[in-house]
């Protein structure tokens, strides 16, 4: 900093979690031990064990906040600028925490940095920035194009000498940004944007072959909010695939990918091009809870992509995220999600097919969030950075009737230490004993490979079936939500 003297320093703020809301994270499992366990002892072991989260949690938050503190006490006329999916998430809270005159970005800063640099007015620009006591927002209307992006990667590893020791892990590369979806849970239609917007083909493969000549990168994840964002997408995807196979580029990749929106050629052609192990968010078995959260894809469809990809000769693992007790949620839904499981185990087989437990985090700028504000669930106000054990349990959404239930079957599941352990390495972001992780370095989404290790996702879900199964009529709690009633979410 001293030699370069920079004009403008920017941050890019990935995350802000105290826990992934899946049974690969160990907060999780202690959570749900506070809250739901009958043994008296565990409930008191998860209780240390939630502090350390929570201190954690606050911790991380100081350190990163005063990374712009450090910039502003020691070089007091260099402009600051953060952004990043944390930032545009919880802007409202943590502009009041960075230096005044800070410049907040939401979403994509490309445009806005340069029009900083180039001292030009940030309209047109989402932003938001606390002068005098005062907060600014602006907005940005038209999104910024990709068509030049590209990754200049001799000068990048010209200026990051640290690359070697990423060598061996999972690369990330954009193929497209935005999302035309409107899941009632997801921030990325926030963060990126409605409208896709896509990069050429050729620069996407081109980044790839630079990652794989220089760097000797073999696997590669497409950190596009969707690989294929629908039908539109289907040129550019299959440019982007064919190139792969035409430059003989022998990678493993993968993607937060639809499977409802793969086609018997499209699947032929991802097995050619060197497919992995695929994440599938099919949150429910119910159509009807699907549409609740405007998931804009059909079950049948799922099922016909997966027989797409087996057909194709897809040798890969699946693991299926699924959002239990989701709002709308009722006893005869929770069966047609573990029968959904049951469905894509028998395409795929029992051994590829690996469910995993999520639950829904409420965040804030999601029409989730604004479901639940308005039916009293949450309060008018709240602090979504604020985490107290009563605040926590409202944030990783376990509603009542069905809170204890799925506990019981989780716990259990999870109790299992030595279960249906799967020995195989994992591909894609969920790769094993990498370089880099042998040196203490793991890729974002790597605690997902604890849960699907040991299989406890499937032990969990038949678990619940034995426990729906087995009551009776006359039992006391009855099980299904009343049809639009407030209680739903209670």
């Amino acid at each position: 900093m001293q030699a370069f003297k920079p004009e403008l320093v920017c941050f890019s703020w990935r995350d802000i979690q105290i826990f992934s809301p899946h049974e690969g994270d160990a907060s999780l499992e202690h959570a749900f031990n506070f809250y739901y366990a009958s043994n008296p002892l565990k409930r008191v072991m998860a209780s240390f064990q939630g502090l350390q989260n929570l201190y954690r949690y606050y911790q991380d938050i100081r350190t990163n906040l005063s990374y712009p503190w450090l910039i502003r006490n020691n070089y007091p006329s260099t402009r600051i600028m953060i952004g990043g999916g944390a930032f545009t998430a919880f802007a409202d809270q943590l502009i009041h925490k960075v230096p005044e005159g800070t410049i907040g970005i939401l979403g994509e800063g490309e445009d806005a940095i340069l029009k900083v640099l180039n001292d030009e007015p940030l309209t047109e620009e989402r932003f938001i920035i606390r002068e005098q006591g005062t907060v600014t927002k602006g907005t940005k209307h038209t999104p910024a194009l990709l068509d030049a992006l590209t990754v200049d990667l001799p000068y990048l590893t010209s200026i990051f000498p640290q690359y070697k020791e990423y060598v061996g892990e999972c690369i990330g590369v954009q193929s497209k940004r935005g999302c035309p979806y409107d899941c009632a849970f997801c921030l990325y239609p926030y963060i990126e944007g409605k409208r896709v917007r896509y990069r050429p083909a050729e620069h996407v493969v081109h980044d790839i072959s630079q990652y794989y000549h220089q760097w000797g990168a073999r696997r590669f994840w497409f950190t596009d909010a969707q690989f294929i964002t629908g039908k539109d997408a289907y040129p550019q995807c299959t440019e982007i695939l064919e190139r792969i196979v035409r430059e003989k580029l022998e990678i493993e990749w993968s993607g937060y990918i639809r499977t409802s929106l793969i086609t018997a050629d499209l699947a032929k052609l991802m097995v050619q091009s060197g497919v992995g192990d695929l994440e599938v968010a099919i949150t429910a078995g119910s159509q009807r809870v699907l549409n609740s959260l405007h998931m804009g894809f059909k079950l049948e469809h799922v099922y016909e992509g997966c027989r797409h990809l087996r057909d194709a000769g897809f040798t890969g693992r699946v693991i299926l995220n699924y959002s239990l007790n989701s709002p709308e949620e009722t006893e005869e839904s929770l069966l047609q999600s573990i029968e959904s499981y049951k469905v894509v185990a028998s395409i795929l087989g029992e051994d590829r097919v690996f469910p995993l437990m999520f639950f829904l985090g409420i965040q804030p700028n999601t029409d989730l969030e604004e479901r639940l504000l308005s039916e009293g669930y949450l309060s008018g106000g709240y602090n979504p950075l604020s985490l107290t054990p009563w605040n926590v349990k409202k944030m990783l959404y376990n509603p009542a009737p069905f809170n204890k239930i799925i506990a019981k079957a989780c716990l259990a599941a999870w109790n299992r230490k030595h279960g249906s352990h799967d020995p195989r390495p994992w591909s894609g972001s969920l790769s094993q004993q990498s370089a880099t992780q042998q040196q203490g370095h793991t890729y974002a989404d790597n605690s997902l490979s604890q849960g699907i290790e040991r299989n406890s996702g499937r032990d969990a879900l038949l678990t619940l079936e034995q426990i729906l199964r087995s009551r009776k009529p006359s039992d006391p709690t009855p099980l299904t939500k009343p049809a639009n009633s407030s209680s739903s979410v209670r």
